[in-house]
Parts: structure tokens; sequence; C-alpha cells
């Protein structure tokens, strides 16, 4: 968009004028190519999708098997142990910018839910600025007959635009703060560290099976919808709804698979990068019991040495933490056996010794193994780091001549 007609779309948000009863029709307004009617000034297109269905790899169905708590272990939220997948609205929006703020407008507002045996989509379109109240009206409206949301990166962008809309608008939205599955977060926990991003787009060709046909960038859509407010010609617009669809549908299927995901990790995931990153979202957790398996799996089928040394203390932390010390000994005994000096195994394994079993000797004779160790490897690289290790283990070892009396 050039300078003159940024203008000339700043002079038409910033003039208020009432919509007109009658429209001057163009033979491509909105109604004339996406299905659907005026409700008002605002134009509903609307679809019932049955979920016997299948989107992608995933039958939408399937959303009936989900257990509440693996969504609140992948939502990382202990109150989504209240989420209802019935009462829930799918959300997302299309918007004439992506920097959000007042001057930002939601253009397009697609809601997906559950009814009878059905997925109802219904997508409020904007076909007039002017005309913002109302539709923001006929959202609230059916915002307030559930109780959840799931959005892809809805807490950050989507969420709060329409509540800034609602206040710039003055409607008072009465669910300020509903239960709110983001999938972004929760995707990323999984996939950070085995997908090129974390795009919805990404996600679906990679894990969810979905190949979208008809399709518009998301870097465009702002700029069609300018142009449809200069030319009335909403035919570019289609692909935007569909894009819009699409996003909903492959909402409900990334929330099934997420689900099933938490459910078996150990059965859904064969990559050991998305073991680990559910490893540590499970330790992040404090899901312990949860996180112990999968580490142990992931250790039997590691080449990476360093890799398997690493994941090897997590394991014997993880098992300490829930109280197998034993377990956690004989982890720490094979770390120090295998002959790359790690600080972690020796200083676990001393306090084992000295708090745990209460064998002091054998306390003493781990911190003096891994000082000898340091102190040869000060003569190789002298480091910051291992003179703090060498500190915390004298000022053990010195704590431990006094319990032996030495």
């Amino acid at each position: 968009m050039n300078i003159k007609e940024k203008l000339n779309f700043l002079d038409q948000i910033s003039t208020p004028h009432k919509v007109p009863a009658t429209k001057k029709e163009t033979p491509f307004e909105i109604d004339k190519v996406v299905y659907g009617k005026y409700i008002n000034s605002t134009f509903i297109a609307t679809y019932k999708v049955p979920i016997e269905e299948q989107h992608g790899s995933i039958a939408l169905k399937q959303a009936n098997d989900i257990s509440q708590q693996y969504l609140a272990i992948a939502g990382k939220d202990e109150r989504l142990i209240d989420f209802d997948v019935k009462k829930s609205l799918f959300f997302d929006t299309e918007t004439t910018g992506l920097s959000g703020g007042s001057g930002t407008y939601i253009f397009l507002a697609g809601f997906g839910y559950f009814e009878d045996n059905f997925f109802i989509i219904k997508q409020f379109f904007l076909p007039d600025l002017p005309a913002e109240s109302e539709m923001l009206k006929s959202i609230h409206e059916l915002l307030s007959r559930f109780n959840n949301l799931v959005t892809f990166n809805g807490k950050s962008y989507d969420w709060p635009l329409l509540k800034d809309r609602f206040i710039i608008n003055r409607i008072k939205n009465i669910n300020k703060n509903p239960l709110h599955l983001d999938l972004l977060h929760a995707s990323r926990r999984i996939w950070k560290n085995s997908l090129p991003d974390c795009s919805l787009t990404t996600i679906e060709k990679f894990k969810l099976n979905i190949q979208r046909s008809g399709d518009v960038p998301s870097f465009m859509i702002p700029q069609l919808y300018f142009n449809y407010l200069r030319d009335r010609d909403s035919r570019p617009l289609k692909p935007v709804f569909y894009h819009n669809k699409i996003d909903i549908l492959s909402m409900v299927s990334l929330m099934i698979r997420l689900a099933q995901i938490h459910q078996e990790p150990l059965l859904q995931l064969n990559k050991n990068e998305e073991l680990l990153s559910v490893a540590n979202h499970y330790q992040n957790m404090k899901t312990w019991n949860k996180n112990i398996p999968i580490l142990k799996k992931i250790i039997a089928s590691e080449k990476n040495t360093f890799k398997k040394k690493e994941i090897s203390i997590q394991l014997g932390l993880s098992l300490k933490k829930i109280g197998k010390f034993s377990e956690a000994e004989k982890v720490w005994l094979n770390l120090i056996n295998d002959g790359q000096f790690r600080f972690e195994p020796y200083e676990e394994l001393a306090k084992y010794y000295e708090h745990r079993s209460k064998d002091l000797n054998k306390a003493k004779q781990v911190v003096e193994s891994a000082l000898k160790n340091i102190d040869y490897l000060e003569q190789l690289r002298p480091d910051n780091q291992l003179l703090l290790y060498k500190s915390r283990l004298n000022h053990r070892l010195l704590r431990l001549h006094k319990k032996l009396k030495i």
C-alpha cells in the first residue's frame, strides 16, 4: 500500500459516519462470493462439519475422547483440569495488521464449537469499518454462551485484540478471563527443536497431514482487505475465508493430537528431540513419574555420548526427586565411571552418601576423587567454573573431616 492509499485508509477510519440503511450493490459484494447472510450490518458465514469427518490424520469426533488432565498438562495450567471441550470456542482472527493497538481492526473473526454431531464454524465479517460495533455485539453474544477458549497464539494476540476492540466500542465483556488453551505454546513445548518453526501451517504439514489448497499467505491478508474497502470486489477475499476456516479446523486436530501425545508419549513420539522436549516439560511441571520413563527410553537409544551424559544427569536428579535413591546412585556411579568428568554426579553421590546412607567414608572418597579430577583439568585449562566447583567440594570435605573427626 503506497502513502496515498494509507492516507485514504486513515481518513476513512477516522471519519465517523453511520452505515447507510441501503448499501449500493456491486457485482462482487461478499454475499455474492461467500455463502452466508447479513444479520443487520454484519455478514456471517456458517458451516456445519459432521464430526465423523477427518481433518488431516485426525477425526473431529476424537475430541470426545480427550481427558482434561492431558489438556492441563499440554497447556501447563492446572485450571484446565476443568476444561470442557463441549463448552469451548475455537477462535481465530484476520486483522488489518499484526502490530495490534487501537488502529488494528478485526475484519474477520472465526469461531468453532461442537454442537450435537457437528462442528459449527461461524465467521463474522466486517464489510464496512463503521459497522464494527454491530459485528462485535454479534461476537459478544456468541462468546457469552461459552466458558473456554482454544486459540493458536491467541493469548498474545487474538484475545487481547478482541478485548481492546470491545473497550473501544464500549461493549462490556462479560467473560474477561475464560479458561484459555493456547495451542502455540503447547506445540512449542514438543516440537520447538524438531520442526523448522512452530507456525500452524508447518505443524499441519509435518504432524497433522493437512494439505491446504486455495489458501492465501498470512502476510497478504491485510492488503486484500484494504483493496476490498477501496473497490468493493470481494472475490480476492474468498481464500481468506478459507484460510480462517482451515485455521479453526486445524486447531481441533492439533488439540486432539497434543492430548494423545501427553496421554501416551512413548507410543506417540519416536524422535529423541521430541521426547526430550516432553520430558523437560514434565520436569518443569514437577511431574517426575512421567518424566523418568521417557528419559530412560532416550538414554537407551541415544548415540551421542555428550547428550547421553546430559540426559543421564537429568535422570539421576529426577529419580532423587521421587525418592528412588538407590536407583539414582547407580546412575551417578555409571556417570562417574564412564571416564568423562562432570561435576554433578560427584556432588549428588557425595550428598547421598553423607545425608542418606550415612556412609561418610564413601562420601569423602567421592569428594577426593572429584578434587583430583579438577586438579588435573586445571592443569589443562584453568577455568573459573572449576574454581567454583573446587570451592564447593573443599567446603564439603572440611565438613566431612569434622564429622569423621579427622
